[in-house]
């Protein structure tokens, strides 16, 4: 058959279409880039806000009438796969019929498979757990992704070695919570030996086990979770083959708001942990997550996270308003008005441009030392420095992927640098 996989959602979802591509592919199946050309669609889903669910609905319609021409023999099926599948499958079967074929990321993670796993270009997804160990009241992804459960690190270290042998060069490591990893096996159980954390993981993979020319992007990582390993982790961070880039999504700075997200830290917590991490690392990039919106979120609970962002001054920031996801604690609170949460969104985003675009600002004219590793959607080529900072390379002809260069920052924007090459 001829398989094409169109993935929506977050980095998570980006490491299970690499396991499907490659158990696709070891099952004699032919990859195609475009759904007209495929005899197999899978959508694979996500569901973490109201917009990505309508998003995910509206090409599930699109894809309706292949369906219906595969029903008549003539056309395409289309299988359904991540997080709608598993969260909310009466959705699925409202839109493409009872007898819709679907795929769960547990289903999938279960799926032992011994080719490795597919990547394009010189970036490999490897996720390292799947689930959390959190309870958020507004979070539907525990629906789809249940309790924690971690990989074996020798699983781990063989994805990536495999991995920068077939020429990947960025890593990024992945999960729903990259910090609790390891936090589901017990110590010494039988077939899986000692406990294994982030930190011992990180040392295995970039200084013990695998060897080549190649950075680790760790993706995020709960506050909460943080907190307990937060010493080993940044001794981990020193190796020059981790990014020094730490995503921790601290979602509101209003204590009473966090409580009744259940997120189990408080707002100073998360100040504490970013304190230690530009102790520890002067140069870094600290990215977090803001939920604006949230059905108990007064306009003081609004301006403390407004406070923190200006206390803090996070290097990237995603905000987010709040949507109702079913099934959830939260669903269940009287929302807020559309209007009131777009107009916090609203305040709050410039608020993050403004920040952002004065700190790249700082960076105009500095010559920083980069890894190219996509090709631009507009042109030339996306780099990533030492703190993964996004420099866009604008020269010609454009350093090749995988290559490592100095480029000189021409021009600063909120969300990324505009450099030329060094000569």
């Amino acid at each position: 058959m001829k398989f094409h996989i169109e993935t929506f959602g977050c980095t998570a979802n980006v490491g299970d279409e690499m396991k499907m591509r490659a158990i696709f592919k070891n099952s004699g199946h032919e990859l195609v880039g475009g759904a007209e050309e495929a005899d197999v669609v899978v959508v694979n889903t996500c569901t973490v806000t109201k917009r990505t669910e309508l998003n995910v609905l509206k090409r599930l319609r699109e894809l309706e009438a292949l369906k219906a021409l595969k029903e008549r023999g003539q056309g395409k099926e289309v299988v359904v796969a991540g997080c709608i599948a598993a969260a909310q499958p009466e959705l699925v079967r409202s839109v493409l019929g009872e007898n819709v074929k679907m795929i769960t990321p547990r289903d999938l993670f279960d799926f032992e498979v011994e080719v490795p796993l597919e990547f394009d270009g010189v970036v490999a997804v490897i996720p390292i757990s799947t689930g959390c160990l959190g309870n958020c009241s507004y979070c539907i992804v525990k629906r789809a992704r249940g309790e924690l459960r971690s990989r074996k690190p020798e699983e781990v270290c063989e994805a990536v070695r495999s991995a920068v042998a077939r020429g990947a060069r960025e890593i990024r490591i992945t999960s729903q919570d990259c910090s609790a990893y390891g936090y589901d096996r017990r110590e010494g159980c039988a077939g899986v030996g000692s406990r294994t954390r982030l930190p011992e993981l990180l040392e295995r993979v970039a200084t013990v086990e695998v060897a080549g020319d190649f950075r680790i992007r760790v993706g995020m990582m709960n506050p909460f979770s943080v907190a307990r390993i937060l010493d080993d982790l940044l001794e981990a961070f020193d190796s020059e083959k981790v990014f020094k880039f730490f995503h921790l999504p601290v979602q509101s700075g209003s204590d009473k708001v966090l409580g009744e997200m259940r997120r189990n830290y408080k707002a100073a917590d998360f100040v504490e942990i970013v304190k230690s991490i530009r102790r520890r690392f002067e140069d870094c990039t600290v990215c977090t997550d803001f939920i604006v919106g949230f059905p108990t979120e007064t306009e003081a609970d609004f301006v403390a996270s407004l406070d923190l962002l200006g206390a803090v001054k996070p290097e990237r920031v995603n905000v987010t308003r709040f949507s109702p996801r079913p099934g959830t604690e939260a669903a269940g609170l009287k929302d807020l008005l559309e209007r009131e949460k777009k107009r916090r969104s609203r305040i709050f985003s410039a608020a993050c441009r403004r920040l952002a675009l004065a700190k790249n600002k700082e960076l105009e004219g500095t010559v920083l030392r980069v890894l190219v590793t996509e090709k631009g959607k507009r042109g030339g080529v996306v780099a990533r420095d030492a703190l993964y900072r996004t420099v866009v390379v604008k020269s010609e002809p454009p350093p090749a992927l995988g290559a490592t260069c100095k480029v000189r920052v021409a021009e600063a924007r909120s969300g990324y640098l505009v450099g030329e090459v060094k000569v």
